[in-house]
């Protein structure tokens, strides 16, 4: 999900508005917040995140109206995270690691 999709699911659940309200932040240094680090605002980032995941080149969503310091700075953090959406790798320790070699009898979908 995008982050405005959870801020609206969030708003849609009932979350309290303190919580809704309250500027994304890691909460490290005072006056601190997301987006003032990312140096755009998530919906601005989000409407151009949907455009690159539509498959638009850069150019294409500069087309758009977006400006090219945002594109380019979507892009790259997208380009630098790439490692946040991969699985770690797993040690195997026996042949019985499940979702390495051992199948659950839920995932088991052959015949005898």
């Amino acid at each position: 999900m995008f982050k405005t999709q959870v801020f609206e699911l969030a708003r849609y659940l009932g979350v309290p508005d303190v919580i809704c309200d309250k500027p994304p932040t890691a909460d490290l240094i005072e006056g601190q917040t997301d987006e003032g680090d990312f140096g755009i605002t998530y919906a601005l980032a989000d409407e151009i995140l949907v455009l690159l995941m539509r498959g638009y080149q850069r150019d294409q969503v500069m087309a758009f109206g977006y400006s090219e310091r945002d594109v380019d700075l979507v892009m790259r953090k997208v380009s630098g995270t790439h490692w946040k959406r991969k699985l770690p790798t797993v040690a195997m320790t026996s042949v019985t690691s499940i979702n390495e070699y051992y199948l659950r009898p839920v995932d088991f979908r052959g015949g005898v």
